[in-house]
């Protein structure tokens, strides 16, 4: 992930408490977590994935008429068939009661779960997440002209999460110098490279990273 502005606001997420969320009951606990959502478009059209995976039944997809408010306002999961959401970053309350729920779903129906994480919280806690809008974890697929640039701005992403291969540390020469294509992985190296400067020049060896 790439975090390029301050993201404290979630800190204060309002959140159920965790003897609420951990009661089950979705009349009265609906925010359990808070996450963005995947999408489900299937760019690169990988075979192994769901044949519901296609971008009529993607969340970011509803909110392609009004991309101002996609800045602000996660779409809402109920759009969608799926509900499905994106594990690279949670805002959670802490819960012993909520882990062994997690634990006993995870035991009796491991083997339906093609996405780990994101299929058991998706599954679990169905229509009880609080979405969060893409720019927290802006998925670097979001960008691409035939998938959600309509609602992607550059100067309103507050984090980068760097799904699929290659990664952008993978396409950096011997000299630190950038060799892919895709923007998003532009701004991680120039970033990288910043902070090996800074590093350098308060005598700190480089890591090799």
């Amino acid at each position: 992930m790439l975090v390029l502005h301050n993201m404290d606001e979630l800190m204060t997420l309002p959140l159920d408490p965790p003897e609420l969320a951990a009661s089950g009951d979705k009349s009265v606990s609906k925010r359990v977590f808070a996450a963005g959502h995947a999408c489900v478009c299937n760019p690169l059209k990988k075979k192994h994935y769901p044949a519901d995976w296609i971008p009529q039944n993607c969340a970011f997809t509803s909110q392609h008429s009004d991309p101002e408010t996609a800045q602000a306002v996660g779409a809402d999961p109920a759009v969608g068939p799926l509900g499905f959401m994106n594990g690279g970053l949670q805002v959670v309350n802490p819960s012993r009661e909520i882990f062994a729920q997690i634990v006993k779903h995870m035991e009796t129906d491991a083997e339906a779960m093609d996405f780990a994480d994101q299929s058991l919280l998706s599954g679990l806690f169905r229509e009880r997440w609080v979405p969060l809008p893409y720019v927290y974890n802006a998925l670097k697929t979001l960008r691409w002209e035939d998938v959600h640039a309509p609602i992607w701005r550059d100067d309103r992403v507050k984090n980068v999460h760097y799904i699929l291969t290659p990664k952008p540390w993978d396409e950096v020469d011997e000299k630190g110098e950038f060799t892919g294509t895709d923007v998003t992985h532009g701004w991680w190296v120039e970033i990288n490279n910043e902070r090996k400067r800074a590093e350098r020049e308060k005598g700190i060896v480089d890591d090799g990273f």
